[in-house]
């Protein structure tokens, strides 16, 4: 019985294979022939983009911003945050800040705004645990098509200590900036999300519908009231307009 080899098969089934594959598999295969290369870059591979549950150093993330494009409609990457991450009163990490400026686990800037100018039809971006310093990066340099975004265990830290002023939350004036989005996911967030983030949301962005908390109850005038422990009969609130102040 002869044998086929990879590269003897069908572009189409090659393709069908690829889809299986994550973004890390498929990076791996594109320096193994010329014409897997060419297969990797196919648009159809890059539209539903997920990093998987391993964390990537935002190093290693660059090297993926060419496979990405207007084609590109949602982003799922994973961070460093543990469950164990605690914040200093002045909004600082105490176990990992010292891990985290060296870079390669945070979410840059920079790396937002190359998604910006490459992605700008993402629907949906995931940035799970990842570490965000909210110094130097803003929300406000996300795609503006953005009609999900999820932080889910995610930690910003160097936020300004006088978080009851408006224009110290991390979501000042995002309403601007993300005017399409639907969807909030701020589940695990605990440790720097206040009762006044959530009010800015909620009253600002009008095309909001739902926003996942996990752990904050509201009143329909669109205040809340905070609450530490996890309650699963409040994780999701539904907005409405008679919810917003």
């Amino acid at each position: 019985m002869s044998s086929v080899s990879l590269l003897e098969l069908p572009e189409s089934v090659l393709l069908r294979v690829f889809w299986f594959l994550g973004p890390v598999d498929l990076y791996t295969l594109s320096s193994v022939h010329p014409r897997l290369a060419r297969l990797v870059g196919d648009l159809s591979l890059w539209r539903h983009v997920d990093f998987g549950r391993a964390p990537l150093s935002l190093q290693f993330l660059h090297k993926f911003v060419r496979f990405l494009g207007p084609h590109t409609l949602t982003i799922s990457i994973t961070g460093f945050v543990r469950p164990s991450s605690r914040l200093h009163p002045k909004g600082k990490f105490i176990h990992s800040l010292q891990t985290s400026r060296k870079g390669s686990k945070c979410i840059s800037e920079a790396f937002l705004t190359s998604l910006k100018r490459r992605c700008p039809h993402l629907q949906e971006l995931n940035l799970h645990r990842c570490y965000i310093d909210a110094s130097t990066t803003k929300f406000s340099t996300l795609p503006a098509s953005l009609k999900k975004l999820s932080l889910c265990g995610s930690a910003l830290f160097n936020l300004p200590q006088n978080r009851v002023v408006v224009l110290a939350s991390p979501f000042f004036r995002l309403e601007k900036h993300l005017p399409v989005l639907e969807e909030v996911v701020l589940e695990g967030c605990g440790a720097w999300l206040t009762p006044q983030d959530l009010t800015l949301l909620m009253s600002h962005c009008s095309a909001l519908q739902s926003v996942n908390v996990g752990a904050a109850r509201y009143t329909r005038t669109g205040l809340c009231s905070w609450d530490k422990r996890e309650d699963k009969h409040c994780s999701r609130i539904v907005l409405s307009r008679k919810w917003r102040a």
